[in-house]
């Protein structure tokens, strides 16, 4: 039975209306938040995104190379230039991944699948930096020669290797060093040149950007097999290909071959 003293209140349509659209800005606004942080994708080559140096949006690569009977330092190892790359390739993040393929040279060795991206801003066609990688690696004056290694280059989606040309801030990030440095690293099964030393080449070489960039390849990829930086012999000597020959020869000759 009713009180006909007490006064029934109805639900209060004004507060529940506010308390709903509360929610649904909430919602908007986190899907919103989602949605700027995807990758970026592209129409025609596919590509990856990498942040800005702040590195916000980069997830760190795997601190061990895919092959198990290689073992390489989670530690990124770095090789300087001997001059600061152009600061106008610019760290826009994002990357072509490169289409081209190449098989491994010979049949023994740890065979490494390997796959090439280049940053937009670098200006440079990706495949054509990966055949001049696959042309470098499947050389027999290179770590190939030797028949414990191989390397075969191959879509992004098949690769255990990730090789990028990055510009300076961006290798910085993916380096894993804060200075903007000159940087070719190699951290687990993430190889990382720069695109300043790629372009300007190194008076160590006289001019021959051609060796430089050989030499740029074979150091870095000595990293990912394990190879530990070397020093010059002696003066006039032919330097070692784990020298950091873009840093200074030390006294000995420039030698982009293992």
């Amino acid at each position: 039975m009713t009180d006909p003293g007490v006064q029934q209140r109805g639900p209060n349509w004004g507060r529940i209306s506010l308390i709903v659209g509360a929610v649904v800005v909430l919602v908007a606004v986190v899907f919103g938040v989602r949605a700027l942080s995807a990758p970026v994708e592209r129409a025609g080559e596919p590509t990856i995104a990498v942040p800005s140096p702040t590195g916000t949006r980069f997830t760190s690569p795997s601190a061990s190379p895919t092959p198990t009977t290689t073992t390489t330092s989670p530690s990124p190892t770095a090789t300087k230039a001997s001059t600061q790359p152009s600061s106008t390739t610019r760290a826009t993040g994002d990357f072509l991944w490169s289409t081209a393929t190449a098989g491994a040279s010979g049949s023994s060795g740890t065979l490494y699948r390997y796959a090439v991206a280049v940053e937009t801003s670098a200006h440079l066609k990706p495949n054509g930096v990966a055949n001049t990688i696959a042309g470098v690696l499947n050389d027999p004056r290179s770590w190939t020669g030797d028949g414990e290694v191989r390397f075969a280059l191959v879509p992004e989606s098949k690769a255990a290797v990730k090789l990028y040309l990055a510009s300076t801030k961006t290798a910085s990030v993916l380096c894993g060093s804060g200075a903007e440095a000159a940087y070719a690293c190699t951290k687990g099964d993430t190889v990382v040149i720069n695109a300043g030393q790629w372009r300007a080449g190194s008076p160590s070489y006289s001019g021959d950007n051609g060796d430089y960039r050989t030499f740029l390849i074979n150091h870095a990829i000595g990293h990912l097999i394990g190879k530990k930086d070397a020093a010059c012999a002696g003066k006039g000597k032919q330097a070692p290909v784990m020298l950091q020959q873009g840093a200074g020869l030390d006294g000995c000759t420039a030698n982009p071959w293992p």
